[in-house]
């Protein structure tokens, strides 16, 4: 079976070298506790690689993302496998009619994508920002389209969820659809913050019994390799 490796090497070794191929994950975070760094890590792993990206921002422009990326991965270049999308431009103040202004339609322009490209990599960044702008079944809908779009090309997306951000029933209905969830907690304890990151469930892997630790440096994504079993 094909994996995609998340470029977060202890992570990798304990799913046997990656996410499977046809995987939709959903990447649940708590605020700050960065899983953005995560799908750029991904990102990155994925041009080293070869392969092709396709990364969707829906709540930044594509300079502020890239800046932010270069934080952690200066020598990060982009190049015709890399495919960057944002839906942050010339904003008006009445966020609800721009996303949905027919010269701006976010949801229509990822189905499109998805019906007429094929990349080995997906990344939404987040969802949380389409879940505000349109109606839930319509982005429940975009995300079942998703899925059955990286079966077909044996290809892994991540989208990140903000927790607690949106409604209980919008957020289980989206993990139910999910291969995968990826869980991400922030703690402060004894004055010093903590992060972890819980595998809930992954199809067609053995998932870890483990609660990873992690760290952000200025090279990404820092997992110990110590762990403890939960």
């Amino acid at each position: 079976m094909k994996k995609f490796a998340t470029g977060i090497t202890v992570l990798d070794s304990c799913l046997g070298g990656g996410i499977p191929a046809g995987s939709l994950v959903l990447l649940i975070e708590k605020p700050g506790a960065g899983a953005e760094i995560i799908t750029f890590q991904f990102a990155v792993e994925g041009m080293k690689r070869g392969e092709s990206v396709l990364y969707i921002v829906t709540d930044e422009t594509s300079e502020n993302l890239m800046d932010h990326v270069k934080v952690y991965f200066p020598e990060f270049t982009t190049n015709e496998k890399f495919t960057l999308i944002s839906f942050i431009s010339n904003i008006t103040n009445d966020a609800r009619a721009f996303l949905r202004s027919s010269k701006h339609d976010p949801l229509g322009y990822i189905r499109k994508i998805l019906a007429t490209s094929k990349y080995d990599r997906i990344i939404i960044n987040n969802l949380n920002n389409l879940i505000r702008n349109y109606d839930e079944e319509e982005v429940i809908s975009l995300f079942e389209e998703l899925s059955r779009k990286v079966k077909n090309d044996e290809s892994v997306a991540i989208v990140i969820l903000v927790e607690g951000a949106v409604d209980s029933r919008i957020e289980n209905t989206l993990k139910s659809i999910a291969d995968g969830i990826f869980e991400l907690d922030i703690q402060e304890r004894e004055n010093e913050i903590q992060r972890r990151l819980k595998v809930i469930k992954l199809r067609r892997c053995m998932v870890p019994k483990n609660v990873f630790r992690y760290d952000i440096t200025e090279k990404g994504i820092r997992m110990e390799s110590l762990m403890r079993v939960i």
